[in-house]
């Protein structure tokens, strides 16, 4: 029994070699081939990008501000995609202040070649825009901590001591000055002057830093 064992396998070792190696390359073939041929769904989250922003505004929101983008292709294709490789651009040429409704179609994302969009979720887009203004406002310095009980401040000085501002006009609206950075008094004996950054945070200042002049002295 052994011995018919052994002849057995080597009989399907070493004969038909051809034959077998054959046998083993149309079946990698048709492997292949069922693969690259099968197709396969699936989902991805996928950030909108903003194109084409007029000058003239200033983009407040956008909601939603990512989208379920289902695509199908080929398994070989789908496995390796990313959500890097899926591209929603939003463009806003013509856009105007206030909200703006897009609807988006599948055939207007952009996937790599042989990947096909076949569910876009939600489709429509809004958009807040604000008008991009400009206005002057002052400048008030903050102060943090104070001299020794013996010393006080006689004078604040800032030059510039107006700034323009630039930003939605709905923010702008509400301002009417703007502060520096709190300047530390704590322990000072002596007049100092200083270059401090403004506290302008999601607006543009020009400048954006002014210099503060302090001054001390002995009661």
């Amino acid at each position: 029994m052994r011995e018919r064992l052994k002849n057995f396998l080597k009989s399907l070792l070493t004969e038909n070699i051809p034959l077998k190696l054959l046998s083993l390359i149309v079946a990698v073939f048709l492997w292949a081939f069922v693969k690259g041929t099968s197709y396969t769904e699936l989902t991805f989250f996928v950030p909108v990008k903003i194109t084409s922003l007029p000058l003239n505004l200033v983009l407040m929101d956008v909601e939603p501000q990512r989208l379920i983008v289902k695509v199908k292709g080929p398994v070989h294709k789908v496995d390796r995609l990313k959500a890097e490789d899926i591209g929603i651009f939003l463009d806003l040429k013509g856009a105007h202040p206030g909200i703006n409704t897009f609807l988006l179609r599948p055939e207007e994302v952009r996937v790599p070649p042989g990947i096909e969009v076949v569910g876009l979720s939600p489709s429509e887009l809004r958009v807040r825009l604000s008008e991009l203004v400009k206005k002057a406002v002052s400048v008030k310095v903050q102060f943090k901590g104070l001299p020794p009980p013996s010393y006080e401040v006689v004078s604040v000085r800032v030059n510039p001591p107006n700034v323009h501002l630039s930003g939605p006009k709905e923010v702008l609206e509400r301002i009417d000055h703007v502060t520096t950075e709190p300047i530390d008094l704590e322990g000072l004996k002596e007049s100092f002057s200083l270059e401090v950054p403004l506290t302008v945070r999601g607006l543009e200042a020009e400048p954006s830093r002014v210099t503060v002049q302090v001054e001390l002295r002995r009661r």
